[in-house]
């Protein structure tokens, strides 16, 4: 059986691969979605985001969290703390795009952010008494 400390660390490792899964959807839409002049360059980050946090939400809920029941308040809480992330990955995004006008900075630095807010509140807040 594994101990506190050795549980907590292999959840953190199990929300980076969530993560990363997460962050290749949002970025693989994102340049798709550029790339094939489908959306402007701020519609398909907001697009891609959403796109992401769909798979997020199962992903850290089944696999990082281990959650066994299923509250609708879980995607009441998920779908704010997203909406929030995603105000502010949007403005973040558009900032450093303004300021910069690098794509991939503008990408990374509003995916810094809203990875930050996001495992705070999944993490504290979303999934905190549910095991």
């Amino acid at each position: 059986m594994l101990g506190f400390n050795e549980k907590k660390i292999l959840e953190v490792y199990r929300f980076i691969i969530v993560g990363l899964c997460s962050v290749t959807i949002d970025f693989l839409f994102y340049y798709l979605l550029i790339y094939f002049d489908l959306l402007d360059l701020n519609n398909s980050k907001r697009l891609s985001f959403i796109l992401g946090a769909i798979f997020a939400f199962y992903a850290n809920r089944n696999f990082v969290f281990k959650i066994k029941k299923r509250k609708n308040s879980q995607y009441i809480m998920f779908s704010f703390l997203y909406f929030t992330s995603f105000v502010l990955n949007s403005v973040v995004h558009d900032y450093i795009y303004l300021i910069s006008q690098l794509t991939l900075i503008s990408f990374l630095g509003a995916t810094f952010i809203s990875t930050i807010t996001n495992y705070t509140g999944q993490k504290f807040i979303i999934f905190k008494n549910d095991k």
